[in-house]
C-alpha cells in the first residue's frame, strides 16, 4: 500500500509518538509518507530518519496538502487531529482514516471513511453521528533501550542515592495534574524522596522547583526509558485521557503505580494491580504516595499482551484493507 500520514500539531507528546511508532512499523512492507507542520522540528527530525517527510507551513496549507495527495496518489490517507483531516478533500481515489487523539467533532470528520479510536466511550458516542466504518484499536508499548545508567542520571539531577523516586511523563498541561502532584508533594515535604515531572511546556513550572527542594522539573527528553527505569514509582493524574500511553510504559517498566481513572483507561485499568484514585482525591493520593514511600514497594511485573506494539500496528494495516475492499 501507499500511505500518507498527515498531522499538523506542533510539540511532541502521545499523538505525536503514535504517528512515528506506526511509520516505523508500516514502512518495512509498505511506501509510507508523512506530511507535517513546518513548526514541528521535533516531530521533524526524528519522521525524517524513517521516510520521506513533506513540511508546509500554514500559507495556503489546503492547497499545498491536496497538491502532494494528488502527486503521491496513495490508496489510503490517515489523518491524525482535527486540523489535518479539516483540509483533506474527499476522493474515490483513496480512503481516509482518521484515528481520534482527542475529542470527536462531526463536522470536522465528514470526509473520513473511517475513524479509529481507543476506548469505549468514544466509540459509543461516536457511532451515533458517524456513517463511515468505526474501529477500536488500543494503542501500545515501544520505548527505546536504557542508555544512561541509574546513578549518573541522579548524579545529573542531583539526586541523593537514598531518596525514593517518584515520577510523571506527560505534557506540562491542565489534562496531566501535573499542578495537584506538585501541591501534595510540597504539602508531604518528605525527606530523602524526590519527584520528577518530564515533559513539553516545561518552562511555566520551573518556579516551583524553588519552593520544593525535592522537586525536579524536566523538559522533552529523547530516551523516556532512562526515567522510567530511575522511578521507584509512576504517578499518573490525569484528568482525562483518550488512551494514556505513560501509563502502560511505567508498567512495562514494572513500576508500582497510581493513577486517576478516566474514559481511556476505564476499559482494562482494573485488570492490573494499580492504586486507583478519583479526580481531585488529594487525601486519598497522600495516602497512597505514603503507602508507597514508606514500605519502599519494589517492581512487579505486569501482564502487557494486550498492548503488543506489532499485533496492535498490524491491527491499524488490518483495517486499511477492510476499507479498501469495495
Amino acid at each position: 500500500m501507499i500511505i500518507i500520514h498527515i498531522i499538523l500539531s506542533k510539540g511532541f507528546v502521545g499523538s505525536e509518538k503514535y504517528v512515528l511508532d506506526l511509520v516505523k512499523y508500516q514502512k518495512t512492507k509498505n511506501k509510507v509518507y508523512a506530511i507535517i507542520s513546518k513548526k514541528n522540528q521535533t516531530l521533524n527530525k526524528l519522521l525524517k530518519k524513517e521516510i520521506k517527510t513533506f513540511e508546509i507551513s500554514d500559507f495556503f496549507k489546503k492547497f499545498f496538502i491536496n497538491d502532494l495527495i494528488k502527486k503521491i496518489n496513495p490508496d489510503i490517507i490517515h489523518t491524525h487531529l482535527g486540523d489535518a483531516i479539516k483540509n483533506i478533500n474527499k476522493s474515490p481515489k483513496y480512503k481516509i482514516v482518521s484515528t481520534m487523539h482527542m475529542n470527536y467533532r462531526a463536522k470536522d470528520y465528514k470526509n473520513s471513511d473511517a475513524i479509529i479510536v481507543s476506548n469505549n466511550t468514544q466509540f459509543k458516542e461516536i457511532k451515533k453521528n458517524f456513517k463511515g466504518k468505526l474501529f477500536k484499536s488500543y494503542l501500545w508499548i515501544n520505548t527505546p533501550k536504557i542508555n544512561i545508567s541509574k546513578s549518573k542520571l541522579k548524579s545529573k539531577l542531583k539526586i541523593s542515592s537514598k531518596d525514593f523516586v517518584f515520577g510523571s511523563i506527560g505534557r506540562f498541561h491542565h489534562q496531566k495534574g501535573f499542578d495537584i502532584l506538585i501541591k501534595v508533594f510540597q504539602d508531604l515535604n518528605l525527606p530523602n524522596c524526590a519527584l520528577i515531572l518530564i515533559g513539553d511546556g516545561h518552562d511555566e513550572f520551573i518556579k516551583f522547583q524553588k519552593n520544593n527542594k525535592n522537586l525536579r522539573i524536566v523538559g522533552h527528553v529523547e530516551n523516556v526509558s532512562n526515567y522510567y527505569n530511575l522511578f521507584d514509582a509512576g504517578l499518573f493524574l490525569s484528568r482525562w485521557e483518550t488512551f494514556g500511553y505513560c501509563l502502560i510504559e511505567g508498567m512495562k517498566f514494572r513500576l508500582p503505580i497510581i493513577t486517576t481513572k478516566h474514559i481511556g483507561n476505564k476499559d482494562w485499568i482494573d485488570k492490573f494491580s494499580i492504586f486507583q484514585i478519583n479526580q481531585g482525591n488529594e487525601a486519598k493520593l497522600k495516602k497512597y504516595i505514603l503507602k508507597l514511600y514508606k514500605a519502599k514497594y519494589k517492581k512487579k511485573n505486569y501482564n502487557l499482551k494486550m498492548f503488543d506494539y506489532k499485533k496492535n500496528c498490524q491491527s491499524i494495516t488490518s483495517i486499511y484493507k477492510k476499507i479498501l475492499i469495495k
